[in-house]
Protein backbone atom coordinates (compact mmCIF):
# COMPACT_ATOMS: atom_id res chain seq x y z
CA UNK A 1 0.00 0.00 0.00
CA UNK A 2 1.51 3.56 -0.71
CA UNK A 3 2.31 6.24 1.93
CA UNK A 4 -0.44 8.81 2.54
CA UNK A 5 2.06 11.28 0.63
CA UNK A 6 2.71 9.12 -2.14
CA UNK A 7 -0.93 8.96 -2.52
CA UNK A 8 -1.17 13.13 -2.53
CA UNK A 9 1.31 13.21 -5.16
CA UNK A 10 -0.30 10.71 -7.28
CA UNK A 11 -3.54 12.81 -6.84
CA UNK A 12 -1.64 15.66 -7.81
CA UNK A 13 -0.24 14.65 -11.03
CA UNK A 14 -3.79 12.77 -12.22
CA UNK A 15 -5.82 16.27 -11.27
CA UNK A 16 -3.26 18.26 -13.35
CA UNK A 17 -3.37 16.29 -15.44
CA UNK A 18 -7.48 16.40 -15.99
CA UNK A 19 -7.21 20.33 -15.39
CA UNK A 20 -9.88 20.14 -12.51
CA UNK A 21 -9.79 19.78 -8.91
CA UNK A 22 -13.39 18.59 -8.95
CA UNK A 23 -14.38 15.17 -7.23
CA UNK A 24 -17.02 14.08 -10.42
CA UNK A 25 -14.48 14.99 -12.89
CA UNK A 26 -11.47 12.47 -11.00
CA UNK A 27 -13.61 9.89 -10.75
CA UNK A 28 -14.69 10.30 -14.50
CA UNK A 29 -11.19 10.98 -16.35
CA UNK A 30 -8.90 9.18 -14.10
CA UNK A 31 -6.41 6.56 -15.07
CA UNK A 32 -6.98 2.79 -14.72
CA UNK A 33 -4.26 2.50 -12.12
CA UNK A 34 -5.92 5.23 -9.65
CA UNK A 35 -7.92 4.44 -6.83
CA UNK A 36 -11.52 5.82 -6.61
CA UNK A 37 -11.65 9.64 -4.59
CA UNK A 38 -13.72 7.90 -2.33
CA UNK A 39 -11.43 5.32 -1.33
CA UNK A 40 -8.83 8.25 -1.13
CA UNK A 41 -10.50 10.43 1.20
CA UNK A 42 -11.48 6.85 3.46
CA UNK A 43 -7.95 6.21 3.56
CA UNK A 44 -6.69 10.12 4.37
CA UNK A 45 -10.08 10.26 6.77
CA UNK A 46 -10.76 13.59 4.89
CA UNK A 47 -13.34 15.55 3.23
CA UNK A 48 -12.46 15.77 -0.99
CA UNK A 49 -11.93 19.60 -0.68
CA UNK A 50 -9.57 19.10 2.08
CA UNK A 51 -7.78 15.91 0.20
CA UNK A 52 -7.11 18.37 -3.03
CA UNK A 53 -6.25 20.83 0.03
CA UNK A 54 -3.15 18.61 1.19
CA UNK A 55 -2.27 18.20 -2.69
CA UNK A 56 -1.18 22.25 -2.59
CA UNK A 57 -3.41 22.88 -5.79
CA UNK A 58 -5.93 24.66 -3.61
CA UNK A 59 -4.94 27.20 -0.57
CA UNK A 60 -7.05 26.73 2.49
CA UNK A 61 -7.91 30.55 2.42
CA UNK A 62 -10.96 31.49 0.63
Amino acid sequence: MKSNQETLEDLKRELLRIGSTNQRDYDLLKRKNQVLSTTICRRLKLSWPKVVEKTGLISSKR
